[in-house]
């Protein structure tokens, strides 16, 4: 991969996860501490809670590790958590995880992007950089979905 596509690549992500943050936040931003954790449909999942999993996935994929972060990911608890926090502090968790993604990733050589990611199952860096991304997106369309019962 060329210095140029590297760059490229790593602007479009960071550009992309960026966009799709803020349509959390504005998604969030109208709704009550209750409506932020109730979850419409059982089972299923409330937005509190997807959020709380979008933030410990970029923490552990990208900020432990690609960028040596130390966060230790409890993965079950994302979608659990019985003593959920503030809608103030989930979101400004979002929003660091967010900036851990873009530090990161900006250091991300071509080099670095084209080789295996940590966690084998993904690919390479890049590869694992896509399906994050994707995977943000299809979590921030359900939390569309669950506003949308949360109104009827």
């Amino acid at each position: 991969m060329s210095a140029d596509l590297a760059t490229l690549t790593r602007t479009a992500l960071i550009g992309e996860l960026e966009q799709l943050a803020d349509a959390v936040r504005q998604t969030a931003a109208p709704l009550s501490e209750k409506d932020l954790w109730h979850k419409p449909v059982e089972p299923g999942n409330s937005i509190g809670h997807l959020v709380l999993h979008l933030t410990g996935n970029l923490n552990h994929f990208v900020g432990a590790q690609l960028g040596g972060s130390g966060y230790v990911r409890d993965r079950e608890r994302e979608f659990t958590e019985s003593n959920p926090p503030a809608k103030a502090t989930v979101l400004a968790n979002l929003d660091a995880a967010v900036a851990t993604f873009r530090r990161v990733v900006e250091g991300l050589s071509a080099e670095r992007l084209a080789a295996p990611h940590p966690e084998a199952r993904f690919g390479t860096v890049l590869q694992t950089l896509v399906h994050l991304v994707a995977h943000f997106a299809l979590h921030r369309g359900q939390m569309s979905y669950l506003v949308r019962l949360l109104s009827r």
